[in-house]
């Protein structure tokens, strides 16, 4: 699994995105994308022309870990279940689950939503699930706002897009928060 950290590496510099666009050439859309992790690529030029900016090796713009994490949800507002596997090479696939709480949250007087929250806990009959959450923990900023994404994708596409406005948010609560 491979997770951006080009976020982190501007941070520390106090760059933002259009001013790292404008001395490099590098697209706005291009870098936002390889910040938030969207990008399904990088062109090696690009990568160059970043690394030589930042005085950066491609090990300090990804970090990687040896497995692939993804994770599925399903479930109506009320009690439900986010399904994660865990890939590894050479390994079969690892299945781990978290229970959730899912609350569709009206805006007070009208027919919008104001938010999605999904809170995350551990099922209390799973011994395994301490360490998974102990895995989850350890990942870094970027690969779990991926798997936010993931999980948030899943539940907001059961929202009907005439009752959630533009402005509405939704909130993922991991099982340690």
């Amino acid at each position: 699994m491979l997770i951006p950290n080009l976020s982190a590496r501007l941070a520390e510099r106090r760059l933002t995105l259009s001013r790292v666009s404008a001395d490099t050439g590098i697209s706005r859309t291009t870098l936002t994308a390889l910040t938030n992790g969207s990008a399904k690529g990088v062109q090696f030029d690009t990568l160059n022309a970043l690394c030589q900016y930042l005085n950066a090796t491609p090990d300090d713009l990804f970090l990687y870990r040896p497995f692939d994490l993804t994770a599925f949800a399903a479930g109506d507002p009320g009690p439900s279940r986010v399904e994660f596997t865990l890939r590894r090479a050479g390994r079969r696939d690892e299945r781990h689950a978290l229970n959730c709480e899912v609350q569709y949250l009206p805006s007070s007087g009208a027919p919008v939503l104001d938010a999605l929250r999904v809170r995350l806990t551990v099922p209390p009959d799973d011994p395994d699930a301490p360490a998974f959450v102990r895995l989850l923990r350890a990942l870094p900023a970027p690969a779990l706002a991926d798997l936010e994404l993931q999980i948030l994708r899943a539940f907001d596409a059961k929202v009907d897009p005439s009752l959630a406005p533009d402005d509405y948010t939704p909130d993922l609560l991991w099982p340690w928060q």
